[in-house]
């Protein structure tokens, strides 16, 4: 009678065939939809070209830009040239409204943030496919009343759920993925899709300059996610390890045959019989994490480092418009920059090791955030580029590349049970600077180097706190708390050892 562990019966099925090829473009395709939306209310509230209509305004034109000028001006004496009619044009963004645009994405991230709290859960309590099918669901729902929104405070209601469901939908996709694939293609396919999500800011400004009108915009991402729900409603089936977890071998067993089929690999015999994982003492995810030492330490020091990867990605990202460069070509740029970034972590997480891979960005994210604040040489141009604006690019683009690998890092030191609870409470962290992040034009009145010296230093402490979380690379992913113990106290021990 053969037997093993999900990971040994998820192996021999196959762990790197057809069906998480399918899995992983259908995952990658989310990426770009969600990125796209995320940033959409940035792209749709850039200020359009302005149109004289005095001598005034002609004169007061060729010294102040269009933000300034229209505000120093009467309404009779200007108006938008008409080629772009975004949230800006149509709500009156501008003058004394205009920290209204903020409130766009910090209502998101507020959504973000309740949602992963209240959400976190879902997924471990439920099932992972249960839980993807309605957030998925609620997700196009928000898309669907974004759309038809007639005023500035439907807009804001909506955006809010699409944070909210967004929020699980992160989490739940991810564990779900890497639950049926190996640990490298896992991690290959998570930071895939932070590529994929960071491309899809360059869409969405690609998008809002090239659609007439804000509601076509949104055509166009609300299309492709009711596709991809449908896909993995049919294809995608209930996680093997959440089954085997809740004791439902059964039907483990049946899952994995399904996978076997579509990777054209031999199926499981009827009797195989799949080992369990050592039993939690709490079936709560919250306690779990709480009443375990080593799950309750690694948690709070990986949050902080996902709060420092948030701050070097959104907050960067938002300061795009104060770079001395059109606001539409780098946010294009930093969107086509990161994906290299992004995809060249891979190797280095899967010969190097993860922790090696995140301080090592997180270095160059520091070096590159330390240029920024040098005022002679970060005002100079290379090209129709400042240097500055260079080097936040690449700064953005190595906090990004961490952003993605730390989903991997994190899904790989906690239990099943509490795998997608654990990655909540840490994504909350990062909602936390998410919304911070849309008021960094304020730390910008203050000091224009401020935010890249905030950014800086938390850089510096979330490398040194990334020390003390063991290695994962070439792991089976834990399946109990007693498990997560083990290999903390296996890095003990060779520390202890050198």
């Amino acid at each position: 009678m053969a037997s093993g562990t999900v990971s040994d019966a998820l192996e021999s099925v196959g762990n790197v065939g057809l069906f998480q090829l399918i899995f992983y473009v259908l995952y990658v395709g989310s990426g770009i939809i969600h990125g796209t939306l995320t940033f959409q209310f940035q792209a749709l509230s850039i200020m359009p070209k302005v149109e004289c209509l005095s001598k005034q305004c002609l004169k007061l034109q060729k010294k102040l830009n269009n933000d300034l000028l229209i505000c120093k001006l009467g309404k009779e004496e200007w108006k938008f040239d008409g080629s772009h009619e975004n949230w800006l044009t149509e709500f009156n963004l501008y003058c004394d409204d205009t920290y209204l645009k903020g409130m766009g994405t910090t209502v998101y991230f507020v959504g973000f943030m309740i949602g992963v709290s209240l959400l976190s859960s879902l997924c471990d309590k439920c099932g992972r496919r249960r839980a993807n099918v309605s957030l998925l669901v609620g997700y196009l729902f928000a898309i669907i009343g974004q759309q038809h929104s007639t005023t500035y405070t439907a807009v804001l209601a909506f955006r809010f759920i699409l944070g909210f469901f967004h929020s699980g939908i992160s989490v739940s996709f991810f564990t779900v993925f890497c639950e049926f694939s190996s640990p490298n293609f896992g991690a290959f396919g998570n930071v895939s899709c932070g590529a994929a999500f960071t491309f899809g800011g360059s869409v969405a400004s690609f998008l809002a300059y090239h659609c007439p009108h804000w509601q076509d915009f949104l055509a166009i991402p609300m299309f492709f996610h009711a596709v991809s729900l449908l896909i993995f409603y049919v294809f995608i089936p209930e996680s093997p390890y959440w089954l085997t977890a809740k004791n439902r071998n059964s039907e483990a067993l049946k899952v994995l045959n399904f996978v076997a089929k579509i990777n054209r690999k031999t199926c499981l015999q009827d009797d195989y019989v799949i080992h369990q994982a050592l039993s939690d003492k709490a079936e709560n995810p919250f306690k779990i994490i709480l009443s375990n030492q080593i799950l309750r330490d690694s948690v709070a020091k990986l949050s902080f480092a996902w709060f420092t990867v948030s701050v070097c990605y959104y907050a960067l990202q938002f300061n795009a418009g104060s770079l001395g460069n059109d606001e539409y070509s780098v946010m294009i740029w930093m969107g086509v920059l990161d994906v290299p970034a992004r995809l060249s972590i891979v190797y280095f997480a899967f010969t190097e090791g993860r922790q090696w891979s995140a301080n090592r960005y997180l270095l160059v994210s520091a070096i590159s955030l330390g240029l920024c604040m040098i005022p002679n040489v970060s005002d100079m141009y290379l090209g129709s580029l400042t240097l500055k604006s260079i080097f936040t690019m690449v700064g953005h683009g190595a906090g990004g590349a961490v952003f993605s690998l730390l989903y991997t890092y994190t899904s790989e030191v906690l239990p099943t049970l509490a795998r997608s609870t654990g990655m909540s409470m840490c994504s909350t962290a990062a909602r936390v600077a998410s919304i911070m992040s849309p008021f960094v034009i304020i730390l910008n009145q203050i000091s224009g180097s401020l935010i890249y010296f905030i950014a800086l230093a938390c850089i510096v402490i979330s490398m040194n706190l990334l020390k003390s979380i063991p290695e994962t690379m070439n792991k089976p992913l834990p399946n109990s708390v007693e498990e997560c113990e083990i290999l903390f106290r296996k890095k003990r021990k060779d520390e202890t050892v050198i």
